[in-house]
């Protein structure tokens, strides 16, 4: 049944996007804006912390797409291991660093879950 990886790969794409657009209006943006003298004034630093901060982004979406089409080619279910690993301890991180729910913990918890259910059901 391919409805867990098509799930496992909607919410790791989702998540991300939300990440990189949210994230970067909400927090890097207003980051960057601010006058310093100090780490981030120098652009390479900005750059770097941009790059940093979106990296996640990246690393969930290809995730996500990766266990689907493991599955459409009858893959090994290690790339699949690996994603449960990387969603499930970035959203544990992401709730215990924030200390209280927040949206993108719990989608890559269910991205995490409809992975483990990709395996468990083919």
């Amino acid at each position: 049944m391919m409805l867990f990886a098509y799930v496992a790969a909607l919410l790791g794409v989702v998540v991300a996007m939300a990440h990189y657009v949210i994230g970067y209006r909400v927090v890097l943006q207003p980051l960057f804006r601010e006058q310093t003298s100090g780490i981030l004034a120098a652009k390479p630093m900005r750059d770097l912390t941009w790059t940093m901060f979106q990296l996640h982004s990246l690393v969930w979406a290809v995730l996500g797409i990766a266990v689907l089409v493991n599955r459409w080619q009858g893959g090994s279910d290690l790339i699949v291991y690996l994603a449960i690993l990387i969603f499930t301890v970035s959203g544990l991180g992401n709730l215990l660093v924030l200390r209280r729910p927040h949206p993108g913990g719990i989608i890559l918890l269910f991205a995490a879950a409809a992975s483990a259910a990709d395996i468990i059901f083919n």
